[in-house]
């Protein structure tokens, strides 16, 4: 099983690598690059998984987190410089608490649903054309995570979080696709859940999101 250390550490070199390839990319992509001033609406679907829990005790057991959920959502893109775009999106994943031991009686045991909004923004890099119109992407931005739980008494949570991803898009013309993996480290608030024998405290998270997407370009 990766630990959530393993996959920061993989993080970072991807991140490294991805800004080591836009380095050396950049003469070639200034040749073909996209032309700016033109919109782009992508539509994404996948799925965020939450490596970290929401509620641990001190020795990391009887944890309560999010199960693995299913992910919409909409990417507007604004071509404002010749290497990339100025990006906002939104996007639901829709998935289930895992109550742990050390959730308060009222909650009960199993899960209950549990639904997260991200609300990002930043800039998207692209690099020139490789392999017949296949271009790499790296996405740097932040925004918001929203928590919304319908597990007895808890309470909805907002947090600022980093929007970190590396991909491709592929396709000429008005339709394109894309492939993207986007992490997003943040913090949570446990107090925001019904504790039982633990002291709330803030617990960092670090999500990852795998999405496809389709691109129109108006």
């Amino acid at each position: 099983m990766i630990t959530p250390d393993q996959l920061r550490a993989g993080v970072r070199r991807l991140t490294l690598s991805s800004i080591a390839l836009f380095v050396v990319a950049s003469p070639a992509a200034a040749q073909t690059a996209t032309p700016t001033g033109k919109w782009r609406l992508t539509a994404i679907s996948g799925g965020l998984a939450h490596p970290s829990a929401l509620v641990e005790d001190a020795v990391g057991g009887s944890d309560t987190r999010l199960s693995p959920g299913a992910t919409f959502g909409i990417d507007v893109q604004y071509t404002a410089f010749s290497l990339g775009a100025i990006y906002g999106g939104v996007a639901g994943s829709f998935s289930s608490l895992e109550h742990g031991a050390n959730l308060g009686v009222a909650a009960g045991p199993g899960s209950s649903g549990a639904t997260l909004i991200l609300g990002t923004a930043g800039v998207l890099l692209e690099a020139s054309d490789w392999f017949a119109n296949i271009r790499p992407t790296l996405r740097l931005g932040a925004g918001v995570k929203y928590y919304n739980f319908t597990t007895e008494g808890a309470s909805s949570y907002a947090s600022p979080t980093a929007d970190i991803g590396a991909g491709f898009r592929g396709g000429a013309g008005a339709i394109e696709v894309a492939g993207e993996m986007r992490v997003m480290p943040s913090a949570f608030d446990q107090g925001k859940l019904p504790l039982r024998g633990l002291a709330p405290q803030d617990q960092r998270q670090l999500d990852v999101l795998f999405t496809v997407g389709v691109t129109v370009r108006p």
